[in-house]
């Protein structure tokens, strides 16, 4: 197996012991808790997860929509942002996406995962690292709007 093929097992098995350790209701660490959280968010990704051997190793395609490790994976990394208030701004949409566009908070997380989406893949089609000046740029429009 090619290293970059391993690592990518590796990420998404992460996400298979947090699921199967929630559901079996064993002890969790602080990131299988938040792992285990997004995916009880989506429900639409549970009968993935029951079947190990096919979702594991599955390629995505485009026409598949968006990949569900990915979009997990943003969830994630939203979440972490909103924690550590980097940048400020997604903290600040969230809250105002709830508040005044009256989202409930996951449609609020999506309106923000479409943006870091969008800035994700620009930077892999540069081969580089995310604009984050023109993600938080981004994200304050969504408070403009």
């Amino acid at each position: 197996m090619q290293a970059d093929r391993k690592q990518l097992r590796a990420h998404r098995q992460v996400f298979w012991d947090a699921w199967r350790k929630f559901r079996a209701d064993q002890p969790l660490d602080a990131l299988e808790v938040r792992i285990a959280r997004v995916i009880d968010l989506h429900p639409e990704y549970h009968a993935l997860f029951d079947d190990m051997e096919t979702f594991l190793d599955r390629d995505f395609q485009v026409d598949d929509g968006m990949n569900p490790y990915l979009h997990l994976s943003l969830h994630l990394t939203l979440e972490e942002q909103i924690v550590i208030h980097q940048p400020p701004e997604v903290s600040a949409c969230l809250e105002f996406l709830m508040q005044r566009k009256g989202m409930d908070r996951h449609a609020a997380l999506h309106t923000l995962l479409d943006v870091l989406a969008e800035t994700v893949y620009f930077a892999q089609r540069k081969g580089g690292e995310p604009d984050v000046v023109s993600y938080a740029e981004r994200v304050r429009e969504l408070m403009r709007a």
